[in-house]
């Protein structure tokens, strides 16, 4: 997911040459599918054994991949082609990600922030060492980088299946499994849609019926307009036009991001109790990522951008562990799968209308300009978020 992070944009605009409205168009491509497919994948999750499914969804990505390939061996890669490329890698990704989010489920609420804090840490160790990699591009070239690629899947594929086995279940849900459906008829078929329908309303009432999660829903599509905009179309036109960067420049600004992340959730999984006032600490974060967009805004030189690209990623990891601490700790187990799929559906439903909107700024009025307008919202959505919001006062769980 690293080497994707920073490749994808970069084809769009560092070797297409494309305009940051088509950088926000190729993220909303990617992002879209989200909004589709996000929460009946959920629903699917929590009827499937997890590691046999995930298994299948991580060789699904090895497709997309194989096709971005032959573009490139043969030198047709077009801008469309990377859009339908975004589109089914997209929709792979929302299928994925509730399902592995539920698998930390498993995990006493007592150490949740722990379990959240390392899986994030090496997550984005991992994303660190693609981002390193992706920016060897003029180096290594973008057809070796994508068999790197393609390889790893299929080693996710291979060990998320060894370390999460199919065991105790009879020879006919073990071929259900197998073939991605379960041993029915036609009236059980029609049954099966209608508990389909009533999870997922089930997986929303969870939200409404709690209105500290219903604000950490707010605050979370808030973070996936401004926060992800930002991130997705506005960092790598920073390295591009800003300061006249390649892949290496944007390669590294991703890194020292990364770096932030790792550094606050070590901190997170070193510390024994769990937070006090976590929806307290989510908007504050919330907060702080504003004003340090706003000092970029200011395009300063690399001895203080790097610090404060450091910062931003260290904020992110922290509001990341806590909007997921908050999320595990207040929804039942046999829920999580469709609770996480609504939780990233706000997420990423506001990200792809932040990356357009981003891209489209940015052309009309300018980089700087746009960075500014974005850390003023992101003051306002703080501001209310602490005088109005019961997620300011929300104490943690305990088991």
């Amino acid at each position: 997911m690293g080497l994707h992070t920073v490749l994808y944009p970069w084809l769009v605009i560092g070797v297409l040459e494309q305009s940051p409205s088509r950088l926000g168009l190729a993220q909303l491509a990617v992002l879209l599918p989200n909004l589709l497919f996000i929460l009946p994948g959920g629903v699917i999750s929590d009827r499937r054994h997890r590691g046999s499914w995930l298994s299948r969804l991580y060789l699904l990505y090895t497709f997309p991949i194989a096709i971005l390939i032959g573009a490139a061996i043969s030198g047709e890669l077009t801008f469309s082609l990377l859009l339908m490329f975004g589109m089914v890698f997209g929709t792979v990704s929302a299928f994925v990600q509730p399902a592995r989010e539920s698998l930390l489920g498993y995990t006493s609420q007592d150490i949740m922030h722990q379990a959240v804090a390392k899986v994030v840490m090496v997550q984005f160790i991992a994303q660190g060492v693609g981002f390193v990699l992706a920016g060897q591009l003029d180096t290594l070239g973008l057809t070796v980088l994508l068999i790197v690629q393609m390889l790893m899947f299929i080693l996710s594929s291979v060990l998320i299946k060894r370390s999460h086995p199919l065991v105790a279940i009879d020879e006919a849900s073990k071929q259900s499994f197998s073939e991605g459906r379960s041993v029915e008829g036609p009236e059980e078929r029609r049954e099966s849609k209608r508990e389909t329908m009533q999870e997922l309303r089930a997986g929303f009432a969870l939200f409404l019926n709690d209105k500290a999660l219903f604000h950490l829903l707010l605050l979370v599509s808030a973070t996936g307009f401004l926060a992800f905009g930002v991130y997705l179309v506005g960092m790598p036109l920073l390295a591009r036009q800003a300061y006249q960067g390649g892949a290496g420049l944007y390669a590294t600004l991703q890194v020292t991001f990364t770096m932030g992340i790792v550094l606050a959730n070590f901190v997170v999984s070193r510390q024994k109790n769990t937070f006090k006032n976590p929806g307290r600490l989510m908007i504050i974060s919330f907060l702080g990522r504003g004003g340090l967009v706003s000092v970029i805004a200011l395009l300063p030189n690399y001895w203080v951008l790097f610090p404060v690209i450091f910062a931003w990623g260290a904020f992110s990891g922290i509001s990341m562990t806590l909007g997921r601490t908050i999320l595990h700790n207040q929804v039942p187990h046999s829920h999580r799968s469709r609770a996480a799929s609504v939780y990233q559906l706000c997420l990423f439903g506001g990200a792809p209308l932040g990356a357009w909107a981003c891209g489209f700024a940015i052309e009309q009025v300018g980089l700087a300009q746009t960075f500014t307008v974005i850390a003023g919202l992101t003051l306002v959505v703080s501001v209310i978020a602490a005088t109005l919001s019961p997620l300011w006062s929300l104490k943690a769980t305990k088991s």
